[in-house]
C-alpha cells in the first residue's frame, strides 16, 4: 500500500474504518484478494514476485497493512520481503502477537517500511528503517490519520492533508455514504500547486514531472501508478466489510469480498451502497 486512510472510533456504525490504495510499477505482477491462509484465515491480495502481500485482514477482524517509506531512489532490492513481514503479522493475528513478530526482526534486512495493524479495540503503526535494528511502534489515537509512504500523519507530503480532508467528510456519516465519500477520496486526482523540494531534491530534473504526479492519491503515469484498493470497516471479532477493486480505483468497481472471509458463500459480488 502506499496511502491508508484511517478512521478510528469516530464512525458511528464501525470502530475501525480503513481505506487504501497500492501504488505499484505496473510490470510487477500481483493477484487481487484471496484467501491466504487457512488458520487463521486470512484473506488479502498477492504480490505474485515474492509471494507476500501488501495489506490483508483475518476472520477475527484483524488488519495488517504496509506502505513503503520514502526514500532513495537507488535503493537495492533487500535480503528479505516486506510483504513477508504482513503475511506474518496476519498470521500472528493479534496485537500481541505482531509486536513479540516485530521484536525480533532487524529492520536493516528490508527495504524500510511503515507497518499499520490491529483491530476494532486497539490499532498501531510500527516504522522500520536501515539505521537501526529495533523496529519502532506506537499506538494510533482515536480519529481521522493517514498513513502514506512516511510517518503517520505526516505535515511534509501535501497528499496527507488532502486524504485528511476527504476522509473528514467520509467520517460520520451512515456507512453507504461513507463508502461513496471513501470511493472518491481513493479516486482523487488532485494534485498540489507545488512539489515540496525535499521529494525534488531525490532525483534527476527529468524525472520531476514524474514525481509531481506521484503526489496525488489515484497515480497514473506509464510506468507505475494505482494498481488497486480497498475499503475495510472492522467491528469487535469480524471483518464488517471488505471492498476491494482489482483496478485503479477510478477505472473499475468495487467487489464485497467479504465472503472469503466466511465460507461457504466465498465469491466476490459486486458491492452496490
Amino acid at each position: 500500500m502506499c496511502t491508508i486512510a484511517i478512521l478510528r472510533h469516530i464512525h458511528p456504525e464501525w470502530p475501525l474504518v480503513l481505506a487504501a490504495n497500492r501504488d505499484e510499477f505496473y510490470a510487477r505482477p500481483a493477484a487481487g484478494p484471496q484467501v491466504l491462509s487457512l488458520s487463521p484465515r486470512v484473506v488479502g491480495g498477492r504480490d505474485l514476485e515474492r509471494q507476500g502481500t501488501w495489506m490483508g485482514v483475518t476472520d477475527g477482524g484483524f488488519f495488517v497493512g504496509l506502505t513503503n517509506q520514502r526514500g532513495s531512489a537507488n535503493l537495492t532490492r533487500a535480503p528479505r520481503s516486506r510483504g513477508e513481514v504482513v503475511m506474518r503479522a496476519l498470521q500472528a493475528n493479534d496485537v500481541e502477537g505482531v509486536d513479540r513478530y516485530l521484536a525480533g526482526l532487524d529492520a536493516r534486512e528490508y527495504n524500510p517500511f511503515n507497518l499499520l495493524y490491529g483491530d476494532a479495540g486497539v490499532l498501531r503503526v510500527a516504522y522500520a528503517r536501515p539505521d537501526s535494528e529495533r523496529i519502532h511502534q506506537e499506538d494510533v489515537p482515536p480519529g481521522v490519520h493517514v498513513l502514506p509512504n512516511d510517518v503517520l500523519d505526516t505535515p511534509a507530503l501535501p497528499k496527507v492533508a488532502r486524504a485528511r480532508k476527504l476522509a473528514e467528510k467520509a467520517a460520520r456519516k451512515p456507512w453507504p455514504e461513507t463508502v461513496q465519500e471513501l470511493q472518491a477520496l481513493l479516486a482523487d486526482h488532485v494534485l498540489p500547486e507545488r512539489t515540496p523540494e525535499f521529494l525534488l531534491e531525490e532525483f534527476p530534473p527529468e524525472l520531476h514531472e514524474r514525481i509531481r504526479q506521484y503526489q496525488a492519491l489515484c497515480i497514473h503515469t506509464p510506468e507505475y501508478g494505482t494498481r488497486s484498493s480497498a475499503i475495510v470497516a472492522l467491528a469487535p471479532g469480524r471483518v464488517a466489510h471488505y471492498l476491494a477493486a482489482d483496478v485503479a480505483p477510478c477505472q473499475g468497481p468495487f467487489q464485497d469480498v467479504t465472503p472469503l472471509l466466511y465460507p461457504p458463500s466465498g465469491f466476490p459480488a459486486p458491492f452496490r451502497p
